[in-house]
């Protein structure tokens, strides 16, 4: 899946749960999505963790630098934070498909929770200490990857199936608008409160979710029927893991799409994170301006997204994945030729909704077409392939850029999204892949 962050509905055709009294759990309503119960908690616990992550995940980058000076430092945060989305990310699709998903998900903001509780305590009582943060932002890290896979393989079983697009789409825009607001709250938490403060207001969103979640969970007395039936069960947890494996091999439109996506995440990578570059260099403009672009950004990938549901692209997801990203490709192209501040701010708007449109088509979709025992393996696989070359090229792009200057590698950054999306439809296994 290119740069985000997936249910086959079964012999029975439906997203249902086996439920003892489903007019008391409320699980399943043929009305608006928030007269839904459970994908209301969910939605709640959603933006609280999001907003309280994008005020952390400042004050960690902040607090790193004002107190080594060191952009290596900074580069090392980074780094820890993303090894456990390769490592560990492996596995978490298999956990998350074997035991109950809403149990993993609160014990994931717990130990998210605890984790930085402890830290902030250490940080006022003892001091900053390089080692402990990252430390810290490992085991964030590995919270994220099984948080990540779990509720996205079970929000297709919350929600009715003809619903689930405008289900990922209102995740994703509130996604993006708690991390326009979560940053600047940070910056005035920071400033009033301290870092270590603002931390447990971080570790306050991680529980606050927590409980969303275990509203949830209690009112599903029984797991959904179509979760890890009792022969995958008395498989040995590699076992597993190597089914997982198997499966993706298996499916080769999806396969190629995963492949294709970790080339185009390396391409995508070497443009939006020198953004910021773009924005000082040839624009000629401050922080302001960037702030502008990274909130029409975010309001590009909300607005994409939620046009996935009213259109239906996702049943032919092969082809309304791969041509949306390709365009968006394409468009970046413009920038290089664009030195005016407005249009560039329309420009990535619009790139963004497409980029919105093709994630939420492709997880749309995989969440329909995969079967739900499988699910949260092929999630978390398709996220280590698809994202694991995002730190390469991140350090490519510092080199082109230092050799060849911006314009040269916004230019590869055009081409290489644009042939590594577009080129999939050549492939027939990829063009006549859908769901209904």
């Amino acid at each position: 899946m290119v740069i985000t962050d997936e249910n086959n509905s079964a012999t029975q055709g439906t997203s249902s749960l086996e439920m003892v009294d489903s007019g008391t759990a409320g699980i399943r309503r043929k009305s608006g999505l928030f007269h839904n119960r459970a994908f209301a908690k969910l939605f709640g616990g959603s933006v609280s963790s999001s907003l309280g992550s994008s005020a952390g995940s400042l004050a960690i980058i902040w607090l790193v630098y004002a107190e080594t000076g060191s952009a290596f430092d900074i580069a090392l945060i980074g780094i820890f934070g993303f090894i456990p989305r390769i490592t560990f990310g492996i596995i978490a699709g298999a956990l998350a498909d074997r035991y109950n998903r809403l149990r993993l998900m609160i014990l994931a903001d717990s130990i998210r929770a605890l984790t930085l509780i402890i830290f902030a305590a250490s940080l006022i009582f003892t001091g900053f200490n390089l080692f402990s943060l990252l430390a810290a932002v490992f085991i964030l890290g590995i919270g994220q990857s099984l948080f990540r896979p779990a509720i996205n393989s079970f929000l297709p079983v919350a929600v009715e199936k003809d619903q689930l697009a405008n289900a990922n789409g209102l995740f994703s825009i509130a996604q993006e608008v708690t991390s326009v607001i979560g940053s600047p709250l940070g910056g005035i938490l920071i400033a009033v409160f301290g870092t270590g403060l603002t931390l447990t207001f971080n570790s306050a969103g991680y529980l606050i979710s927590a409980m969303f979640i275990a509203m949830v969970a209690m009112s599903v007395p029984t797991r959904p029927k179509d979760q890890s039936t009792s022969a995958e069960k008395k498989k040995p947890f590699f076992g597993q893991v190597k089914g997982g494996i198997a499966y993706i091999r298996g499916e080769r439109g999806l396969l190629k799409i995963t492949l294709a996506a970790f080339g185009a995440n390396f391409f995508l990578t070497m443009f939006f994170t020198f953004l910021v570059i773009y924005v000082n260099v040839i624009l000629a403009q401050g922080a302001l301006v960037f702030g502008l672009i990274s909130a029409s950004m975010a309001a590009g990938f909300g607005v994409g997204s939620l046009l996935v549901g009213r259109l239906h692209a996702y049943r032919s997801f092969g082809k309304w994945y791969t041509i949306p990203w390709g365009i968006a490709g394409l468009l970046i192209f413009g920038l290089v030729l664009i030195h005016s501040t407005i249009a560039a701010i329309g420009f990535l708007f619009t790139l963004t909704v497409f980029g919105g449109f093709g994630n939420n088509v492709f997880l749309t979709a995989v969440q329909k077409y995969v079967p739900n025992d499988m699910l949260a393996r092929y999630l978390s696989l398709d996220e280590v392939g698809s994202f694991a070359a995002v730190p390469v090229g991140q350090i490519a792009g510092g080199i082109v850029i230092s050799f060849f200057g911006l314009n040269v590698d916004f230019t590869l950054a055009a081409i290489g999204t644009a042939v590594f999306t577009l080129g999939l439809l050549i492939f027939s296994d990829v063009r006549t892949l859908h769901v209904e």
